[in-house]
């Protein structure tokens, strides 16, 4: 008995020290009753507060902080109640929103009060004055207002697992410090010895090289895809025999840890030992020939006219009416999961089964069927959403990357381990067989656009904060993974990088200059060997919401031009055209405008004609340029969704007065192409202030260098 009330006394001190800590370490903070226009605010209980978005943002502010905070608080926490969804919110100190794109945090539905925590250590710094305060500014989800409910906000101390995340986290900044140097000198380098050519047959892998003039053994060595070249990550390594040329052979198939993995994805390389150990003598090499499954046909587009976005629906004869021959399809791999379902689609890949959703899959058959049926070639957009957005969760942590940040909209898929790898190219195999038949049964998929719009890859292709030679190494093999994957069914399939309008600024300090990434692309091409790679640009207005590109001042006529919109098209033109961009310094690469439109600000007849006026200047811009294959617009129909943007060619599918309806942009892109082109376009002119066409052009030479510093 004595013991027993020992041990309660022991337990009951411990739990009223652990109550005592945690009142230490939290610093409640109080919430500033508000009024506003822009919002509603009300506390609807008793320390419970209840915003909803309106017009604008929401705000919650706190009050000042009245005494020092402690030197270890480091953390905002709060309960929340959100059952309609939110697109992010945005810590701030005095309401400054400056850097809201960078500094937005993506927020799960909450359907019962959860409790939210964030790392607010920088914001505290900025606590200055005595009436400097935080901030929590709410953005109104895109569908329907953002209705929030908060209770119990406080600061406090960083937990045991925050501390250790925080190690983990200073720990990986050095990682990424130290892998941009080796890549860095490593793109630079000039090796002695190389890879000349990789071919990969149904069974067996070729590698042809040389190894010239370098004494010592060299050894041929296998990066796996989910490895990192220049820290050796070798699978395999074989002694070169011979002193010059040289052909070694390898089985198409390896198993790594337990796992059947298709060496198709590796990089092959020469290095000799050293005291150090392996040191590489050339650079890595990835497969220049892969045979092909079908002998299907070459199929280009033959216009220059397409629709972005496309799916069978009800308007699907829009096909034929303006005469299009080239679509963009969206397609999300929450498709795949490890787990069946009553209505999934069991398939293997590398020996192992996995499970597609039979609905998600017979909605890209339908729409595919009939692009398929119309010979319209059709590029796939491959989106990876993060983890939270998954069915099937374990399938989302596989596919989401380790260093996403839930800023993010999309996740850069994970290639650094073989089981995530395995997964990524179990979806895109299945999906490249299906749509690649001979007979079209399912239809066709004839290029695939990585992901969407990586020079804003923080909000679209998110890896976390990445250099852009660390992003761009990490997005190549995203690019090798597609293409080889498509390569096995399909001779001439394609793989687009996808860009915005930004050229040699950036959206903001956490994105990249288009440009940086096309040069670092090609220096990696030049590299570890070209591949059938094209540009897929959204070259919308400087302003997205005005449709009178011919003002803007960010674009201008020469390779530094902070922009490339509908008025400048012609540097992009300039630049797929150089010998340095040709495909093996032969053959143009395909350039596709695979989503852009100008905008109405409303259906006004001023701002849809205004909108029109903006399409046929465009599309004019566009023909002159010969080195663009396609513009496929986006959007084709207006969507509640975009932040009050009508950039479609429809109006919203709700419209109250016209559902649908076609805008007078619809008929300009209509005429595009035909002989009643210029009496249709004819009434731009008068908005833009020319008397011909010609006026708008501004030819460049089709040479020189990007002008920009890595």
């Amino acid at each position: 008995m004595k013991k027993s009330i020992l041990t309660y006394l022991l337990l009951a001190t411990c739990l009223l020290n652990v109550v005592r800590s945690n009142a230490q370490n939290n610093i409640p903070l109080t919430v500033t009753k508000m009024t506003s226009g822009e919002f509603k605010f009300s506390e609807v209980e008793s320390g419970t507060y209840e915003v909803t978005t309106g017009p604008g943002n929401a705000v919650i502010r706190f009050e000042p902080l009245k005494t020092a905070l402690p030197a270890d608080m480091a953390v905002l926490s709060f309960d929340f109640f959100c059952a309609s969804g939110m697109e992010f919110l945005l810590i701030t100190v005095n309401d400054d929103y400056s850097r809201i794109e960078e500094n937005m945090i993506r927020v799960p539905v909450a359907e019962g009060w959860t409790t939210f925590s964030a790392d607010v250590s920088e914001q505290l710094k900025k606590l200055q004055q005595p009436g400097d305060y935080l901030s929590v500014l709410i953005a109104p989800n895109t569908a329907k207002p953002t209705t929030l409910r908060m209770k119990n906000p406080r600061l406090r101390a960083y937990t045991e697992k925050e501390l250790t995340q925080q190690k983990m986290k200073q720990e990986q900044s050095l990682r990424e410090k130290r892998l941009n140097g080796d890549l860095d000198v490593y793109l630079k380098k000039d090796y002695p010895c190389r890879i000349t050519h990789v071919k990969v047959a149904a069974d067996a892998i070729t590698v042809t090289g040389s190894i010239a003039g370098v004494s010592g053994d060299v050894y041929l060595c296998e990066t796996p895809m989910y490895g990192d070249l220049t820290e050796k990550e070798f699978a395999a390594q074989k002694k070169v025999t011979g002193r010059n040329e040289f052909t070694m052979k390898f089985d198409r198939y390896a198993v790594v840890n337990g796992q059947k993995y298709d060496r198709l994805y590796s990089r092959w390389a020469l290095a000799q030992k050293s005291q150090q150990g392996l040191q590489l003598c050339s650079h890595g090499h990835y497969a220049d020939e892969i045979q092909s499954l079908y002998d299907l046909p070459h199929e280009t587009v033959t216009s220059q006219k397409g629709i972005g976005g496309f799916s069978k629906n009800a308007y699907s004869s829009d096909i034929d009416d303006l005469q299009a021959t080239s679509v963009t399809v969206n397609i999300w791999l929450t498709f795949i999961s490890l787990t069946p379902s009553k209505n999934s689609i069991p398939f293997e890949y590398n020996g192992k089964t996995y499970h597609a959703d039979a609905n998600a899959i017979a909605s890209h058959d339908k729409t595919l069927q009939y692009t398929a049926s119309k010979n319209i070639i059709v590029s796939a957009i491959v989106l990876i959403p993060p983890e939270r957005a998954f069915p099937d969760k374990a399938t989302g942590r596989l596919f989401e990357h380790p260093d996403f940040n839930q800023a993010g909209i999309y996740s850069m898929p994970d290639m650094t381990n073989p089981e995530s790898l395995n997964l990524y190219a179990a979806a895109i195999d299945f999906l490249a067989s299906r749509y690649s038949r001979p007979d079209k049964k399912y239809g066709r998929i004839h290029h695939w656009i990585a992901h969407n719009e990586v020079d804003a890859g923080w909000v679209w292709t998110n890896a976390g904060i990445k250099t852009p030679l660390r992003f761009m190494d990490i997005y190549m093999k995203s690019m090798r993974l597609l293409y080889c994957t498509a390569r096995k069914y399909n001779p001439y399939s394609e793989v687009f990088i996808t860009l915005t309008h930004y050229w040699q600024s950036r959206h903001n300090e956490y994105c990249y200059p288009s440009a940086q990434l096309l040069d670092l692309l090609l220096d990696y091409t030049e590299a570890e060997g070209d591949f059938k790679w094209g540009v897929a640009l959204h070259p919308y207005p400087q302003d997205l919401f005005e449709p009178k590109a011919w003002l803007d001042d960010q674009a201008t006529f020469d390779y530094s031009t902070p922009q490339i919109t509908f008025k400048n098209l012609e540097v992009i033109d300039a630049w797929i055209k150089q010998p340095r961009t040709l495909y093996q310094g032969r053959e143009k690469r395909t350039l596709y405008l695979s989503e852009q439109n100008p905008n109405s600000r409303d259906y006004s007849e001023e701002s849809l004609t205004e909108q029109a006026a903006g399409m046929a200047y465009a599309l004019k811009k566009m023909k002159a340029c010969t080195g663009i294959d396609a513009y496929q617009m986006h959007g084709w129909f207006d969507q509640r969704g975009e932040g009050g943007l009508r950039i479609g060619i429809r109006r919203f599918p709700d419209d109250e007065t016209d559902p649908s309806g076609r805008k007078p942009a619809w008929f300009v892109f209509q005429a595009f192409g035909t002989d009643r082109e210029d009496e249709v376009f004819e009434f731009a002119k008068k908005i833009i202030g020319i008397d011909s066409w010609e006026q708008i052009l501004h030819p460049l030479p089709a040479t020189g260098k990007i002008n920009q510093s890595k």
